[in-house]
């Protein structure tokens, strides 16, 4: 009884921590920064301190500078993000009656895990961005440093959530480790994937592999410009659509329509996985045709792409040695096929 008892009153404290602030099985994309911290008035923070991590350091803060900060910060957007090393650089870290929450210019705040080795955090962007590098400027201009290095990690909760389906949890995983795992498509591991959050997904594999902070700063310096709202149909849609378009990984479904929220096929998966891998290492197949039975069922355009993914073990057929290459794509089929990609590419 003791033992439960327990236990309830764990969990109770763990969902009372963020319950106030924002949605813990569905993270919002963005919120203001005073929900991401829990911190809600300047009067709730009773100390203050700004350490730097390569320092080893940190200085205390003045009443006054705390509440300048918060009064400041506190409305700030900030995005949410997956990051493998949040713990770098300059932190503010505010101290209140709950804990201690630290903001860092170089990676934001981090609310919890993302799986092994990495961590969901909340980063401010552009004007918010900017103002919020006050943090350094405080911390290289105080003309006393105090030893002492403060990291302030919330294990509290793991935000990765895992498929039901027991063969695609190990990939998943994987996926999450390597940052190559998009957070909104985990809670849709059954459902097909969109031609749109294919692109979303894959456009993460290869800013990963190719070491860029996001597919834009790769595109820009491999392709130069690119071209806005090539499709009509993809207004508001993810600019992983236009990238890819310029990359020539994507096409669309004519010379103006993408139809993003069309589901994919497995055709058109294996053309674009082999098309991205075309950006990161050399494509070649050594045998001149699939083996499926049902071949005459892919498109010629989709032919000499089934056969690589095929080959390289990146894709597999179906029952009675068929690749269906018309059926949908489920998201944890793409998360696994897009890992086993990572790793092809990885022992090269």
């Amino acid at each position: 009884m003791k033992k439960i008892t327990a236990a309830l009153v764990t969990l109770f404290m763990s969902f009372s921590v963020c319950a106030h602030a924002y949605d813990v099985v569905n993270l919002p994309k963005s919120m203001p920064l005073s929900d991401a911290m829990g911190i809600f008035d300047s009067s709730e923070i009773t100390y203050a301190t700004v350490s730097d991590v390569a320092d080893g350091r940190f200085i205390e803060l003045g009443a006054e500078q705390i509440k300048e900060f918060f009064d400041r910060a506190e409305n700030i957007e900030v995005y949410r993000a997956i990051n493998p090393t949040p713990f770098r650089g300059t932190a503010i870290n505010l101290y209140t009656s709950n804990g201690v929450m630290s903001y860092y210019p170089a990676s934001g705040v981090q609310i919890g895990l993302y799986g092994s080795n990495n961590y969901i955090c909340y980063k401010a962007k552009d004007e918010g961005e900017a103002y919020l590098t006050i943090i350094d400027s405080w911390y290289r201009d105080a003309e006393q440093t105090y030893p002492g290095e403060e990291i302030h990690r919330n294990t509290l909760y793991d935000f990765l959530k895992l498929p039901q389906g027991g063969w695609a949890v190990d990939y998943v995983k994987n996926a999450a480790a390597k940052s190559i795992l998009p957070y909104e498509l985990t809670s849709r591991y059954g459902n097909y994937i969109s031609r749109e959050e294919f692109c979303v997904l894959v456009g993460q594999l290869i800013t990963v592999v190719e070491g860029y902070p996001n597919l834009e700063t790769y595109v820009q310096k491999k392709n130069g410009a690119y071209l806005k709202n090539i499709f009509t149909d993809c207004v508001g849609a993810d600019e992983s659509i236009d990238m890819l378009y310029a990359l020539g990984v994507v096409t669309g479904k004519s010379d103006t329509e993408f139809m993003p929220d069309a589901t994919l096929t497995r055709e058109e998966a294996a053309t674009i996985l082999m098309r991205a891998a075309g950006l990161m290492c050399y494509v070649g197949i050594t045998v001149s045709s699939t083996a499926f039975s049902d071949k005459q069922s892919i498109s010629p355009w989709a032919d000499y792409a089934v056969t690589w993914v095929s080959e390289k073990g990146i894709m597999n057929g179906v029952e009675d040695n068929r690749f269906d290459p018309h059926s949908a794509y489920t998201v944890e089929q793409a998360v696994t096929t897009v890992d086993r990609l990572y790793d092809y590419i990885a022992s090269l």
